[in-house]
C-alpha cells in the first residue's frame, strides 16, 4: 500500500490531473469509454488503487485518486479490446490481472466484475456488444457521477 505524505503528495496531484484529463476526454470525446481515452495517463494506477494518506496530506482527493486508478485499469482493458488483442496474456494487462487476483479492486466491485469477465472472455470481436454494454454503467456511476457531485455541491450554496 502506498502512503501519500506531505513529502510525496506532488505525485498524487499529478495523478489527479491525469485522471481529470481522462474524465473530460471520456465526456467530451466519447460520452463514455473510448479507444485511448486514457491517453493522458502517465501515472501507475497500481500505485494509487488502494493508497492512503497520512494526517498531513488531507488535501488529496483520495476517493477521486483511487477511483481514477480503477478507471485507468479498466481503460487499459477497453483499449486492448478495441485493438482486438488478447486481454489475458498481453504485457499491458499482466500486472493488472495480478492486482485483480490479489483483491486490489475489491473497493470497486462493479469494475472488478467487468475486468474479471473481460479477462475470462480474453479475446472478443469488436462487434460483440458485451464490453461496450458492461462499461456504460461504470462510466455513468464514476465519471459522470464525479461531475454531478461537483454540480450538486455548487447548487447547495
Amino acid at each position: 500500500m502506498h502512503v501519500i505524505t506531505s513529502e510525496n503528495y506532488g505525485e498524487a496531484l499529478d495523478a489527479v490531473r491525469d485522471i481529470l484529463v481522462t474524465y473530460v476526454t471520456m465526456v467530451d470525446d466519447y460520452c463514455g469509454f473510448g479507444h485511448a481515452s486514457d491517453f493522458g495517463v502517465r501515472f501507475d494506477p497500481l500505485r494509487f488503487l488502494d493508497a492512503e494518506t497520512d494526517a498531513k496530506a488531507y488535501y488529496v482527493d483520495l476517493d477521486l485518486l483511487r477511483t481514477g486508478a480503477a478507471i485507468a485499469i479498466l481503460c487499459t482493458f477497453y483499449d486492448l479490446w478495441c485493438e482486438e488483442q488478447n486481454l489475458r496474456e498481453h504485457p499491458r494487462s499482466e500486472r493488472y490481472e495480478a492486482a485483480l487476483n490479489g483483491g486490489r479492486l475489491q473497493r470497486f466491485p462493479d469494475i472488478e466484475a467487468v475486468v474479471r469477465e473481460a479477462i475470462k472472455r480474453n479475446s472478443m470481436p469488436l462487434d460483440d456488444p458485451w464490453f461496450e454494454d458492461a462499461v456504460k454503467p461504470i462510466y455513468r456511476k464514476y465519471v459522470l457521477g464525479y461531475f454531478q457531485r461537483l454540480i450538486a455541491s455548487d447548487l447547495k450554496r
